[in-house]
């Protein structure tokens, strides 16, 4: 848990911090000695503004330098993922990943090729390559749609790796031109948004096609409070393309398969209780940094319950055609509805790097 208190803003040894940190982070950092001022400058007042709120200067500091760290050490043959493997019809299996940190990774295997749903963080696009070539799936060569929920990058930092333009909002393609996750959603907030985008998008490496392909935006139907922008259909799947509300993030997106019963609700809805200890400590520096990943409370309270109502009336819908609703988070385990409740659909399996390449060595 990050140190708070809201009078602790005691600076002595901040800048001696502040030299560790340059040094830890020397390959992340601006090269251009104008940039590393004006990136300095403005880490320098959101240590300030987040000090006046209660967060400890030198505990600022310290959540930087833990990105480098956790991100780092599961890379490579370090490098794990909590999964499920789910059967949705005779021909398409869904996987979902979670992650060392960050978003989940979610692949449809279809007859068609692969459909991936938010790509994770870029410096684990290789680890996660040889991932799915190790279970079975096969490599990313025949992925041949991308689609990615919103602009953090922990949900599209991979998305210049694939050879299929991905799919978004054009709000989104605008934050990730902007640099900062903030734009289009004044809250207050902006300096801190924009210096944790700066951050977290550099150490996690981000890496963005020329081209992107961009949803509608008009209103072409409604479930609930959301509009329907636009579909997409992959393999006999045909998904509803909604719009969130903006509680998260601008133009964050929502996708519903009502035939099969497959809604996910990406960062608009999270089931907090099915992340590990080191996922939800890793998923709380960015509040710690910025004050609350949402950039709109309200907003996002009012998401999250207009999505539970629709969940429970889905999966009454459902259920009368013997079927069960698919619960898809941005981050944690795929759920079912039970009594009301969200449990993990199916057998949450561990898969861990060192152990294929102990096989491939001996």
């Amino acid at each position: 848990m990050t140190e708070t208190s809201p009078t602790t803003t005691d600076t002595k040894g901040l800048p001696e911090k502040l030299e560790s940190l340059k040094e830890a982070a020397a390959k992340y950092l601006p090269e251009s000695k104008e940039e590393l001022a004006v990136f300095i400058r403005e880490l320098k007042e959101c240590i300030r503004i987040r000090a006046a709120e209660g967060i400890n200067p030198s505990a600022y500091l310290d959540l930087i330098k833990g990105i480098i760290e956790h991100l780092s050490a599961y890379i490579g043959i370090n490098f794990v993922s909590d999964y499920q493997k789910i059967e949705i019809t005779d021909t398409i299996t869904f996987y979902s990943f979670q992650l060392p940190g960050g978003g989940n990774l979610n692949i449809f295997d279809t007859p068609e090729g692969k459909l991936v749903l938010d790509t994770g963080y870029g410096c684990f696009f290789e680890d996660c390559q040889e991932m799915t070539d190790n279970l079975g799936l096969g490599d990313f060569s025949d992925v041949k749609k991308v689609i990615c929920t919103h602009a953090d990058v922990d949900h599209c930092g991979a998305a210049g790796y694939f050879e299929a333009l991905p799919l978004m909002h054009q709000v989104t393609k605008a934050i990730l031109d902007a640099g900062t996750r903030g734009y289009g959603s004044p809250n207050g907030k902006e300096l801190l948004e924009k210096v944790y985008t700066i951050v977290i998008n550099t150490i996690s490496g981000l890496k963005m096609p020329d081209s992107v392909i961009l949803t509608g935006t008009e209103p072409l139907a409604h479930r609930g409070l959301f509009p329907v922008i636009g579909y997409v259909t992959f393999s006999g799947m045909n998904f509803e393309i909604w719009e969130s509300l903006g509680g998260h993030i601008a133009g964050q997106l929502l996708l519903f398969e009502p035939d099969l019963g497959i809604l996910f609700t990406s960062d608009a809805f999270i089931n907090f209780k099915t992340l590990s200890k080191e996922r939800a400590s890793y998923c709380s520096i960015a509040d710690s940094m910025i004050g609350s990943v949402n950039v709109n409370s309200e907003t996002a309270r009012t998401e999250r319950q207009e999505l539970v109502r629709l969940a429970a009336e889905f999966e009454k819908e459902l259920r009368e055609k013997g079927k069960e609703l698919l619960i898809c988070c941005g981050h944690g385990a795929v759920c079912r509805l039970e009594g009301g409740n969200l449990v993990p659909a199916g057998e949450i399996l561990r898969y861990r790097a060192s152990d294929f390449r102990d096989k491939k060595e001996q």
